[in-house]
């Protein structure tokens, strides 16, 4: 979920973190506004993630499209030999000497940009294509392209977002990319949101009534938008990829450099957002648990690099919910940080997170920072 005030949230263009990576390699640390530099000593995160350049970009392929590109087309089409896949359908690349708005591949929607941390979020989920999944902060949409192409009819990607003008950009992203005739959108608390996973495709057919507490979807294909939210199913997967500080996002902070610092400050170091943002992830966190059927998974992430926003959170959501079990996530090779130490916790509740939770940094794995965890209810 991306700041409400966010200039680059409604914009699907690829040429906004190129500009940032290009900041990046003259970047000079002393420009960091000082209470930003004081909350990066607070939580033991290296500034020097700041200066990382070279970072590599990523794209999933579309494949609810008609023709797609293969290694071969895309290092053409990029003008450079550094393609590579990360998993199925997932592409990263470095030094391309053409925009990727630019290239056929993206032109004809047969590929869209997504950061690494949301896909990999999305692979965690392990889709099924009858899987009802629900994306608690959904915004700014490539997470439910994603989704949507990994299931069929007789599944459903259902994402929330309190602001309608994120929701609007999903809404124009699932357009844009021709897969949102099973995926819906509630402008909603994902906290609060209670509303269960559509009827079946064969009682979708029938004719229902709607009571007086249906909730309107801000956007669904008609199969879905009059569903009348009666069903006492729950979601097999739940995807958190919660409301963060974003400190681990590199491209995300360095874009201030253009917009200016004092929408950093008002973004990012507002005292009542820093104050509450961990009790927003955990509340996120039991929510989209009350959702989640018995032997169903949830995947918790984050683009922090701070130990409350990540480890605390699922330490402490494990110590609360004891039918949660921790499960590996593939880390696609590569190479991964140190899991922290959080004080006061349960010995195996830290092993078991050093065990099967990933830590991505910048100085380490040579991509944005971000956290995952992926759990099961047992």
């Amino acid at each position: 979920m991306h700041d409400e005030q966010d200039p680059f949230v409604a914009n699907d263009d690829d040429s906004t973190v190129a500009a940032a990576a290009a900041i990046t390699k003259q970047f000079d640390l002393d420009r960091l506004p000082a209470s930003f530099q004081q909350f990066l000593d607070d939580n033991a995160i290296d500034p020097r993630i700041y200066t990382v350049s070279d970072l590599p970009r990523y794209v999933r392929l579309n494949t609810n499209a008609i023709a797609l590109p293969s290694l071969d087309d895309l290092k053409e089409q990029l003008g450079t030999d550094d393609v590579w896949q990360v998993k199925d359908g997932i592409f990263g690349f470095l030094h391309a000497k053409h925009r990727l708005v630019d290239i056929a591949a993206y032109k004809n929607r047969s590929l869209f940009g997504i950061d690494l941390s949301s896909a990999m979020a999305v692979e965690a989920l392990d889709l099924q294509a009858n899987d009802q999944v629900l994306d608690m902060c959904c915004a700014p949409g490539a997470k439910l392209c994603m989704i949507a192409n990994r299931i069929e009819a007789s599944g459903s990607a259902t994402g929330v977002d309190c602001a309608a003008h994120r929701l609007a950009t999903c809404r124009s992203l699932l357009k844009k990319y021709k897969v949102g005739s099973h995926v819906r959108l509630f402008e909603a608390d994902g906290t609060t949101f209670a509303i269960p996973p559509p009827l079946a495709p064969k009682e979708r057919q029938q004719k229902h009534t709607l009571h007086a507490n249906h909730r309107r979807p801000y956007w669904a294909p008609k199969m879905l938008r009059f569903d009348p939210q009666t069903s006492t199913a729950l979601y097999d997967k739940v995807l958190v990829d919660a409301e963060c500080t974003h400190d681990g996002s590199i491209s995300h902070i360095l874009k201030y450099e253009k917009w200016g610092w004092d929408a950093f400050e008002r973004n990012f170091m507002n005292p009542d957002r820093l104050s509450t943002v961990c009790e927003l992830q955990r509340n996120l966190m039991k929510q989209g648990w009350k959702m989640l059927k018995q032997n169903g998974i949830m995947v918790y992430s984050t683009c922090s690099l701070t130990v409350q926003q990540n480890e605390a959170n699922v330490a402490w959501f494990l110590k609360h919910h004891p039918d949660a079990v921790l499960e590996d996530a593939d880390n696609a090779g590569i190479k991964l940080a140190n899991i922290k130490k959080v004080e006061g916790i349960e010995e195996d509740i830290q092993q078991a997170m050093e065990q099967h939770c990933l830590r991505f940094d910048p100085l380490i794995s040579q991509t944005s920072g971000f956290f995952l965890a992926r759990l099961r209810k047992h």
